[in-house]
């Protein structure tokens, strides 16, 4: 049998895993190491490139709770910042907005409170609302995460401003945005 006839083996994704593994690693990405490298790495996103992160191994257990499979599967990360709003987009206010988005899924995860994922039927994507909420002079900007199956059997986070307009306590003063 071909591997185009083979049939497809079942993984259950952990979300939580895969967003908590995530965050790990886009904060080694662009919060621990040199801000040089990560300025290249965002330059390398806002011009519309998928960088990858490495992958994960997803594994399926019998009732024993041995291992019988075991899939390798890509992990990567991309951006759309088409909806941020107002001038300023560079490397410290994306640093701001991704360190207020991770601090606030860190607090959510350990408190083990909801995560707030809304799912998307159509593509299997979530998004996580868990904003990071930046402000760069008057204006504020959002960050969320989604994670996303990709077009080639793997995984994207993928980070994206949305319209701020769309937060209606943005209209006031929010007491948890960054300053950037």
């Amino acid at each position: 049998m071909s591997e185009a006839q083979a049939p497809k083996k079942k993984f259950n994704l952990n979300l939580v895993q895969v967003l908590d593994l995530g965050c790990g690693i886009l904060h080694q990405a662009f919060v621990k190491q040199p801000a040089d490298k990560a300025k290249v790495l965002l330059k390398e996103l806002k011009g519309g490139k998928r960088i990858s992160l490495g992958a994960l191994t997803l594994t399926s257990k019998n009732a024993e709770g041995e291992v019988k499979d075991s899939l390798e599967v890509p992990l990567s990360v991309e951006m759309d910042y088409s909806e941020f709003v107002g001038g300023g987009f560079g490397f410290p206010v994306f640093e701001a907005a991704l360190k207020a988005m991770l601090n606030q899924i860190g607090q959510t995860l350990k408190a083990k409170k909801d995560l707030n994922i809304l799912t998307n039927q159509q593509t299997g994507g979530a998004l996580v609302h868990q904003p990071g909420v930046v402000k760069v002079g008057e204006q504020y900007n959002v960050l969320v995460i989604c994670i996303e199956p990709g077009k080639k059997d793997d995984i994207v986070l993928k980070l994206m401003f949305v319209n701020p307009e769309q937060y209606e306590q943005l209209r006031t003063t929010p007491k948890d945005a960054a300053e950037a």
